[in-house]
């Protein structure tokens, strides 16, 4: 079958049936088995025919096992298949995964839910036809597909935040051993980020002293500034601030948030610039160094310069 009859079927392919119908669809107009998993390894769904590509060791142990091991998370690693995820996600979010240690090539895409957040990977491997030169806009192609299919579940929109906001607790913990077994996830949370980073921490505690609506609040300052990336961690919102320019303008890059905080009773310290999220923990501190200096003078926003002390900003 030709890459353009094989396009024209996959666009027919009809919503609303289920990820098990689209993957069968899938199978039956590529020829090659398919399987998605979780952000954690753990096997979704695969095509009704995944079981002919048994006799390739990473399909077989999700068809077995219906995860992936410690041991084969380590050699999608050492065979740089988690680096070249990590690379593709800034840009198409598909990629071919080669490895002379493996009998099948295979193509790595990425699903994402309603808003943008990435839920799941899928993986085809051509154990029974090639993958011709046009193969990645297929795959590109039945990606968006199955986007759009979860876009409407509640649960994929739930674990798209929640999951990076497990990424985040680690980066901000400092619990992430293995960086390059994490590069993908990080990947994810980097971007659209541009080159000056800035972590905000937020407490509602004059608002909410029982911190029972983080979400709430999380997700009220999102739909007040929603360029920047908002998460939880314990009793704090943790906003992920990027800019062109090192030096954060109030009136310019602030204003809105600001105003908020105001009306809404809370109070923000910020860090100074950064540029690597695997930095996050040590700006975090500073952070929420410039939040307790923020709350002692009630002052609703507080910086952290270059001179390692707190600049009011609001």
């Amino acid at each position: 079958m030709n890459s353009t009859l094989q396009k024209r079927l996959l666009e027919k392919i009809k919503l609303g049936n289920g990820m098990q119908y689209i993957l069968d669809e899938a199978y039956r107009i590529l020829s090659n088995p398919i399987f998605i998993f979780d952000m954690e390894y753990k096997l979704i769904a695969a095509s009704n025919s995944a079981a002919v590509a048994k006799d390739d060791p990473i399909s077989n142990e999700f068809l077995t096992q219906s995860r992936l091991s410690k041991e084969t998370i380590e050699f999608l690693k050492n065979e740089d298949f988690i680096d070249c995820v990590a690379n593709c996600i800034q840009y198409s979010g598909v990629t071919f995964l080669i490895s002379d240690n493996l009998k099948y090539d295979r193509i790595f895409g990425l699903l994402h839910n309603k808003e943008h957040l990435p839920v799941a990977d899928l993986c085809v491997v051509a154990c029974e036809t090639p993958f011709e030169n046009d193969a990645l806009d297929l795959i590109k192609l039945l990606c968006n597909i199955l986007s759009d299919e979860l876009g409407n579940n509640d649960y994929y929109q739930d674990y798209g935040q929640k999951y990076q906001e497990s990424i985040i607790k680690k980066l901000i913990d400092g619990s992430i051993e293995d960086k390059r077994i994490y590069s993908g996830q990080v990947a994810n949370i980097d971007k659209g980020l541009k080159n000056n980073i800035f972590v905000a921490a937020v407490d509602i505690g004059h608002r909410d002293p029982s911190y029972t609506q983080l979400a709430h609040f999380r997700d009220l300052i999102k739909s007040v500034q929603p360029d920047f990336k908002y998460f939880i961690y314990t009793n704090r919102i943790v906003i992920l601030l990027s800019f062109v320019h090192n030096e954060l303008d109030v009136e310019k890059d602030l204003h809105a948030l600001y105003m908020l905080f105001e009306q809404q009773d809370m109070y923000a310290g910020i860090s100074n610039s950064f540029d690597n999220l695997y930095d996050l923990q040590i700006y975090y501190n500073k952070a929420v160094f410039s939040l307790n200096h923020g709350l002692i003078n009630k002052r609703r926003l507080t910086g952290y310069n270059s001179k390692e002390s707190c600049t009011f900003l609001k």
